[in-house]
């Protein structure tokens, strides 16, 4: 098959590059990879993907006692499972289902214990039983063990499905995981940062398959919220088992049936109109629409203790009250959202079971805006975006020691969104870079162009043994080998035309208008010069660990991961080709040997994936290139024009492509600025690496009563950031014109740039009363460096500390101080009561919400060129680069100088069940939140912070000189210090919000009803 055929691995699209006799190589060492596994499998704990692990002691009078029998029960459970300790007293349950379990430990003349213990995904929970000397046959059941949280070393939370319902927040995984300490959504769009790591850099599984889109990494909506059981998430002290991640891992599991049949159908009831208006006072009125979101689950047995199944489906369809940016013009944004989940569980025989699981997700939408705010409704476009995801799981028993799971699992995901046109001036971009908006045309290229495909795919092998001595304690040992892909098949055409227009809109008597001079006009050719051949970056793993409780008080855990990266970018090249090993170590010491305090230590390095942006950047298909040509045309609506003469948007855009082409059009090389072209602006000198960050904690937790608290300090440290460095000594290559560039290297680098996290992170609950239950969780942190790492518009970036260095080598291109999402303090903490009402219960659960202001800088950039008229007269010389840059960064204040406001929220959730009747419970859940309607702004993302300068919006940047007149003054960075008001000036408006979306979320009213059977 020639090289561009179109294969289909997993049924997904793809480049047949390999020959047989590769093919056949990749399968022999898949299959020694997998033989390897098995090998060393001699031990194994490890916390499962869907699945935690239950591990115990049975001693008489603090001695081990070898021989006892211990029995596991569950109803999410089918069968039981069974063991005997082993020499050291010490037994282990491993890839138990999530839920409450009974342990039972039986040893003839003795007296038998029942334990009732809770099993958490991710997580390990221990069941300890001390055995007496039976006097007359009776059973003495303990109800006292401690949570996951207390004997977990890894820093973790959990949070089930009841809790959720009860609690006033949303049910989605963004809405839970935000609830766990160590995570805020301070990431670009909201996203959710985890222990001070990029918002794309965390791992998001459920039922065990990795559901992060490509490209941004957060999770796709393959899930239905009344399915899920309960989610779990690691924010520090991860075990081996996990990878290519530097932030944390969030694991969810969806139910699976059981003997009962059981089911639910809920109808979730939300309106514009019950959500306040905040503070902004040009917000419009919301439209007055009830939207209704349905859900239904059902599962149970086929064959009891055999054969179970679970499905479940949602349907929503809802309009939205949104308005443009500055211009305010309302609009209604239409969603539907159509979902549907079939999950089996089967024992083949006892000892061996397969889980198989689908979903599917059908994401469509009008009116929908796409990559940056738009000031018209011209920009708004169609949405469409299918969704499926495939995985089989699979445990097997081979001896009460020994233990093998395996997982195969496939992610399919596509989409297109953007102008419905190529014309030329219906599809040219028009872009306002000082005002951060755009409009006139969509942005990207929606049912015209190729659909858009970020799909992923993966399998794993994994062994579980446990040992028991009498000497050197109980060794629970785990190994495994996995493979991961991500495959990404986009041509990513920035607009309709591949043009974009960049100048300042202009607003008159409620119209739109654009304004174009030679001091700040541009424009800007996206091509994409070959259509992509579908990327296929992967990562091959090993992972071993071992858990060795030694002794009572002293526990160990010794882990290391070996990840392998490769990739070919969407032309067919080889762009990454790497290795890393990531220790993982922690130690316990349990200060009374009792379970109920313990101290920590934890010590790990974890290296992310590379991502998929920077290792395709050289890539000649699929990537766009850029050009920017300065305007130097005549001014199309100068300030002052009278409204009758202004020229309107479809004129204005061809008068500038006749004067582009009166002056030779993308054969112009005079008045380029700035080029990227793949392949030929940058280059690879070597494989591109992850990036990869060390961690240290320590921590402690205590059981105390019916409740638990447990503190972990945290520090993180990155290394490896992606860079690109362009200087003299990189070199120049010759374009497909025959024309000399500037060439760059990508490549990952650390000296001088830094990002680091230091936390502390809290969380707790007691029970003050069977009907009363206090919880709640704190995080205190600081992230600082200065290496953002991604913006809103875009998904990775790259580091231009490197970067023409005679240009950009000045302090303030580059200071350290504190990074976007840096929160110094977070609290959840909630008060939950029921009330048995006779006919019903009444549940009340208030949660407090605070958080302290994210920061945002005075930054803007300046033309530092000698040569150039918005240039200082000492400016850079042109050392001999082929297009210096017209436009570098230069911060006017320290890195996160300015802050928005600290928000504090008290939401409520009253809810109520009803008796059952005939097995069947009506329900109804309601939440208002911010009661006390407060008003803070909240979202920097949201707020003014232009700052001008003599370069940008050259035109109209006054100084506030003698003359009131003066435009800003040009200055050199390296020698000059600007002033406020001669070198630059903030607008009046800055620090002020462009959009309700600046405020905290106002007084909102919502409502479930429905009926669980």
């Amino acid at each position: 098959m020639a090289r561009g055929t179109i294969r289909p691995p997993f049924g997904l699209p793809a480049v047949q590059r390999t020959t047989n006799r590769r093919k056949r190589m990749s399968i022999f060492h898949r299959s020694i990879l997998v033989f390897l596994a098995l090998l060393v499998t001699v031990t194994a704990f490890a916390q499962g993907l869907t699945t935690g692990t239950l591990i115990g002691t049975a001693t008489s009078e603090g001695n081990p006692l070898p021989g006892v029998s211990v029995t596991a029960s569950s109803s999410k459970l089918q069968g039981t499972r069974s063991t005997t300790t082993g020499d050291g007293g010490g037994f282990v349950f491993p890839a138990l289902p999530p839920g409450d379990y009974t342990v039972t430990f039986e040893l003839s003349g003795m007296q038998k214990i029942e334990k009732k213990v809770t099993i958490a995904v991710a997580q390990t929970s221990r069941a300890d039983a001390d055995l007496k000397v039976a006097a007359v046959s009776e059973a003495l059941i303990v109800t006292a063990a401690a949570p996951p949280a207390v004997e977990t070393v890894e820093i973790a939370t959990n949070f089930t499905r009841d809790e959720i319902n009860q609690l006033p927040t949303g049910r989605t995984i963004d809405d839970v995981t935000r609830l766990a300490p160590g995570v805020n959504e301070a990431g670009p769009n909201n996203q959710i940062v985890i222990s001070g790591a990029n918002s794309y850099d965390n791992l998001f599984l459920v039922d065990g398959v990795i559901v992060n889109e490509n490209l941004r990494g957060q999770p796709n909506p393959l899930y239905i919220e009344d399915a899920i059981q309960e989610t779990t998430v690691l924010s520090g002290g991860i075990s081996a088992e996990f990878g290519r991640f530097t932030g944390g891992v969030v694991s969810t599991i969806t139910k699976s049936g059981g003997n009962d049949f059981s089911g639910s159908i809920r109808d979730s009831l939300t309106n514009p109109n019950w959500t306040e208006k905040s503070a902004f006072t040009a917000q419009v009125d919301p439209i007055d629409d009830v939207n209704s979101s349905y859900e239904g689950t059902f599962g149970g047995r086929i064959i009891r203790d055999r054969l179970w199944f679970f499905a479940a489906g949602r349907y929503t369809k809802s309009d939205l009250s949104r308005q443009t940016t500055l211009t305010n013009i309302p609009y209604v944004f239409g969603s539907e959202d159509k979902r549907f989940e079939a999950k089996f569980t089967g024992q083949i025989t006892p000892k061996h079971s397969l889980v198989g699981a689908y979903i599917n997700s059908k994401d469509i939408r009008e009116n929908n805006v796409s990559g940056g705010r738009v000031v018209d409704l011209r920009s708004l476009a169609p949405f469409n975006r299918p969704r499926t995801l495939f995985s089989f799981n699979y445990n097997g028993i081979l001896t009460d020691k020994l233990l093998l799971e395996g997982q195969l699992s496939r992610m399919n995901d596509k989409f297109t969104n953007g102008a419905e046109t190529r014309d030329l001036i219906d599809g040219t971009l028009l872009v306002d870079d000082d005002a951060g908006v755009r409009g006139w045309s969509p942005t990207f290229c929606g049912s015209p162009c190729p659909a858009k495909q970020r799909n992923n795919r993966g399998w794993l092998a994994k062994g579980s043994y446990f040992l028991s001595t009498r000497s050197a304690g109980n060794h629970s040992l785990s190994s495994g080998v996995e493979e991961f892909r991500q495959l990404r098949n986009e041509n990513n055409f920035q607009s309709g035309s591949d043009f974009r227009i960049h100048g300042n809109f202009v607003f008159v008597n409620g119209q739109e208008f654009f304004t174009v001079t030679p001091d700040n006009g541009q424009i800007e050719w996206d091509p994409v010069p070959a259509l992509s051949q579908t990327s296929d970056f992967g990562t091959r793993s090993l992972f071993v660990n071992d858990r060795w409780d030694f002794t009572k008080h002293w526990s160990f855990n010794a882990g290391a991961r070996y990840d392998k990266a490769s990739g070919e970018d969407q032309a067919g090249h080889k762009t990454v080709d790497d290795s890393a090993i990531s220790p993982r170590l922690a130690a316990t010491y349990d200060l009374r040997g009792d379970g109920r305090q313990r101290f920590g230590a934890t010590y790990g390095k974890y290296v992310s994936k590379v991502d998929q942006g920077p290792a395709d950047n050289t890539a000649t298909a699929g990537r766009y290139a850029s050009y920017y040509w300065d305007y130097k045309g005549p001014i199309i609506n100068p300030t002052g024009t009278p409204t009758s003469q202004l020229v309107p948007m479809p004129e204005l855009i061809r008068q500038v492509f006749n004067w582009f082409n009166s002056v030779g059009g993308t054969n112009n090389t005079a008045l380029l600025n700035s080029v990227f072209i793949p392949g030929v602006t940058t280059r690879f000198d070597h494989s591109l690496k992850a990036p990869s960050m060390t961690e240290m904690t320590v921590g402690y937790a205590m059981q105390f009563g019916k409740g638990y608290m447990r503190v972990d300090a945290i520090h993180r440290d990155w290394t490896d950031f992606y860079v690109v460095r362009r200087s003299l000594a990189t070199g120049k290559a010759t374009g497909p014109d025959g024309d000399l560039f500037d060439q760059g290297v990508i490549e990952n680098a650390s000296a001088g740039l830094s990002r680091e996290y230091q936390g502390l992170q809290l969380q707790g609950n007691y029970r003050f009363a069977p009907a009363l239950l206090l919880g709640g969780n704190y995080t205190w942190s600081k992230l600082r460096g200065n290496v953002e790492g991604e913006q809103p518009s875009f998904a990775t970036t790259f580091t231009d500390f490197h970067n023409y260095p005679e240009y950009t080598d000045f302090e303030q291109n580059h200071p350290v101080g504190y990074l976007g999402p840096d929160m110094r303090h977070r609290t959840n903490i909630w008060l939950s009561y029921d009330h048995d009402l006779g006919f019903g219960r009444m549940n009340l659960t208030l949660l407090e919400r605070y958080h302290s202001a994210l920061s945002y800088s005075a930054v803007a950039t300046i033309d530092v060129r000698k040569t150039s008229s918005n240039g200082p007269a000492n400016g850079v010389v042109n050392p001999g680069y082929e297009v210096p840059p017209s436009s570098v960064t230069y911060y006017f204040s320290k890195r996160g100088a300015f802050r928005v406001d600290d928000i504090t929220s008290t939401d409520l959730g009253i809810n109520y069940y009803a008796p059952a009747f005939h097995g069947a419970r009506f329900f109804v859940e309601a939440d208002v939140l911010n009661l006390f309607s407060e008003e803070g702004i909240e979202d920097p993302d949201f707020v003014n912070k232009t700052v001008l300068t003599r370069r940008n919006n050259s035109s109209t940047a006054r100084c506030l000189q003698s003359d009131g007149t003066t435009r800003c003054l040009a200055f050199n960075p390296f020698t000059d210090k600007p002033v406020e008001g001669v070198h630059y000036r903030k607008s009046t408006a800055f620090g002020q919000p462009t959009s309700e979306l600046a405020y905290q979320t106002p007084r909102t009213y919502r409502i479930s009803i429905g009926l669980k059977f």
